[in-house]
């Protein structure tokens, strides 16, 4: 299969008006376009911290079947990444899939494969279809492949690619239920002639930016909303005409605010097309509050980001939703319409805004098993008073290491679940339902810690009470834990 090079070019004058109305100038490089480094590049720094996470060159031929290899590449496939000192979502395999794999019991066979896979004990063929014989989906597969040689190996979506390769020109070639080690292949050498295209534009273009290049053009033509691009200056319409194509736009009509039902929530929530990762991310985040409601600036700390983009991110969500659901947005003046009370009853509340999950909302997450195992809010301070802003200058991280799990068990495993401040024992006090339950406190300022800085769980974590730890927070910077034995003994 060739892509035409006429077709490819056409296409490139698309992606070119598109990038220069991002970036407010014309495209030089990939590297120099600031719309693809804030909204693409992830990608580079998915690889990097997946290859420092799965640590393969460690793995030894003794660890196969003891559930350490899984367990590495489930780090691998981590659900959030830095890039550019900002927490960003890895989109580059579906997350139930991720969920799926999570999930799996350890299984010799797997890690065997898993072993000689990176390792490269076997030809990377044959691997292909032992990956299928374990139940492990294209997307996934393909996943894997990535974060071994990121310069041979590319992710995969299959729809959406298939649908790309429509638009230049490539009709006898589909990926979606096609699973194999030839179509894989297909799959690359098709992105390789993409990538020799753009090289004649830019020498440096990597594979990474020929798969960067065809997404953006799935972008252009079937994704494109004026209210997602973040420079354009003029107001959105119903239609916009691309290349001699119209992409109709969901109709926003202004009434009464639709409500959507417990059933309609459920589909909504299963629908990988229409809710992703960080959407469910919000609504877990909020459902561990008391009565599912809380600040967005509570929210916003819990996913290790600030609270405008996850405004943004429910505009977008909301308008994904009115695809396939005839939904009637709360009308705003000057014809502009609010798009969170969807999902959220909301008020003002002193010189804040709280959102609350509308019951329907609730009640669904509670249906499809989608709530979360993990309670976040007795980890928050009650009371915060500090701004936190983008990047790695935020006050309150503990939440971010509390969810990962390795270095929360072994920080506890060393300290006991005993409060390293006042010496409670949940256990002694209310028996085995307080068996092992404590809170985990980042002891090194968060402004000391770089983007590739390694948690220590013995020296930067120590376990305390939830009232001790609401104390210690109480000030900024934070007490000191010998700051607060010296408070008790007063």
């Amino acid at each position: 299969m060739t892509i035409n090079t006429d077709i490819l070019e056409r296409n490139f004058l698309a992606f070119s008006d598109f990038i220069k109305n991002q970036d407010g100038q014309p495209f030089k490089t990939f590297a120099d376009s600031k719309f693809i480094d804030d909204r693409e590049n992830y990608k580079y720094s998915v690889y990097k911290e997946a290859r420092e996470n799965l640590g393969n060159k460690w793995w030894k031929p003794e660890d196969i079947g003891t559930g350490k290899i899984q367990k590495a590449v489930s780090s691998a496939i981590q659900t959030r990444v830095n890039h550019n000192y900002q927490m960003v979502d890895n989109n580059l395999v579906d997350w139930r899939k991720k969920d799926d794999f999570n999930k799996l019991p350890k299984k010799k066979s797997l890690e065997s494969l898993l072993f000689d896979f990176y390792k490269s004990k076997r030809k990377d063929s044959d691997c292909f279809q032992d990956f299928i014989v374990e139940g492990l989906s294209y997307q996934f597969i393909a996943y894997l492949y990535f974060i071994k040689d990121y310069q041979r190996f590319m992710p995969i979506s299959q729809s959406r690619f298939d649908s790309i390769f429509e638009i230049l020109g490539v009709d006898d070639y589909k990926t979606s239920g096609n699973a194999s080690w030839e179509n894989y292949a297909s799959y690359l050498d098709l992105i390789k002639q993409t990538r020799d295209f753009l090289r004649a534009k830019d020498k440096n273009t990597t594979l990474l930016d020929a798969h960067t290049f065809l997404w953006i053009l799935g972008q252009i033509h079937f994704d494109i909303k004026e209210s997602e691009i973040t420079k354009t200056t003029e107001k959105p319409k119903e239609d916009v005409e691309i290349k001699n194509e119209v992409v109709e736009r969901p109709k926003i009509k202004p009434s009464n605010a639709t409500e959507l039902n417990v059933s309609e929530w459920s589909d909504i929530l299963l629908d990988n097309e229409l809710t992703n990762e960080l959407d469910l991310s919000i609504f877990q985040a909020l459902y561990s509050f008391q009565d599912q409601k809380a600040y967005a600036s509570q929210i916003a700390l819990i996913l290790e980001t600030t609270h405008p983009p996850l405004n943004l991110e429910i505009g977008r969500y909301a308008e994904r939703i009115s695809t396939k659901y005839d939904i009637n947005f709360t009308e705003r003046s000057e014809k502009q319409y609010k798009f969170w009370d969807l999902f959220f009853n909301g008020w003002d509340e002193g010189t804040k805004f709280v959102w609350q999950l509308r019951p329907e909302l609730k009640i669904a997450l509670e249906k499809t098993n989608l709530t979360g195992d993990i309670s976040y809010a007795e980890e928050l301070p009650l009371e915060i008073e500090t701004e936190f802003y983008e990047g790695l200058k935020k006050t309150v991280t503990v939440n971010s290491y509390e969810r990962n799990s390795k270095v929360r068990e072994l920080c506890v495993k060393h300290w006991k679940a005993i409060c390293a401040v006042c010496d409670f024992d949940f256990e002694k006090a209310y028996g085995e339902i307080g068996k092992g339950f404590i809170h985990v406190h980042h002891l090194t300022p968060v402004a000391q810690i770089g983007k590739t800085y390694q948690v220590d769980p013995i020296k930067d974590l120590i376990p305390v009470c939830p009232n001790c730890h609401s104390i210690i927070h109480k000030k900024e910077p934070p007490f000191s834990i010998d700051e607060m034995k010296k408070m008790l003994r007063k």
